[in-house]
């Protein structure tokens, strides 16, 4: 479950946000069977990566998906055409809001659209009184742990892992993804991210 509104100022009542020409709001219920596409086609990049297995781990499901919807957790970017040019889904986990998973179509790559989507999450994630951001990456990808910390994030040690945490890193090795290449990332919410500036 997430938090109720409060005091949500900096977007719209519809809570869209508009970046480059993309609309930024809450997945349709009508939208939903598009993400998984636009996630396993976000995940060919890997191949390129040190862990070039990454690529085939599971998509999100759509029972999940929906999930994450019915709680207002799932957001999209769509074009004019309302196409789905990225999409982010999130929870909460030891008291913050987890982004579980953050993907770009690749034919919308290289449009600074994650961040974007990020910054929205931020702002959104603020005015329900969460601290920060979490989520959880490869500490050994250029566009995993080293973008989130041009972001503001940074890598938490274990001592710092609450419960939530730890059971997610504990989940993702039960999938296969090496435990020493995985980090836990945090962004305090007590200041603007960099992309919230260019969200509007």
């Amino acid at each position: 479950m997430l938090r109720p509104a409060s005091g949500f100022t900096r977007l719209s009542r519809t809570m869209e946000a508009l970046y480059r020409g993309y609309t930024l709001r809450r997945a349709r219920p009508e939208e939903l069977a598009a993400l998984p596409d636009v996630e396993q086609l976000a995940g060919q990049q890997f191949l390129h990566s040190p862990h070039p297995f990454a690529a085939q781990m599971p998509v999100q499901s759509l029972e999940q998906l929906n999930e994450y919807q019915r709680h207002g957790g799932a957001w999209v970017a769509v074009t004019k055409d309302g196409d789905i040019a990225a999409f982010a889904v999130c929870k909460e986990v030891d008291g913050a809001l987890f982004i579980a998973e953050l993907s770009v179509h690749p034919a919308h790559a290289r449009q600074r659209l994650g961040g974007a989507v990020l910054g929205l999450l931020g702002q959104w994630a603020r005015g329900r009184g969460y601290p920060a951001l979490l989520l959880t990456t490869f500490r050994d990808v250029q566009w995993n742990a080293p973008y989130y910390q041009r972001l503001g994030f940074r890598i938490l040690r274990n001592e710092e892992l609450g419960p939530g945490l730890r059971a997610i890193r504990a989940h993702e090795t039960e999938l296969g993804l090496p435990p020493e290449s995985r980090v836990c990332m945090k962004r305090a919410l007590d200041a603007p991210l960099a992309t919230e500036s260019g969200t509007r």
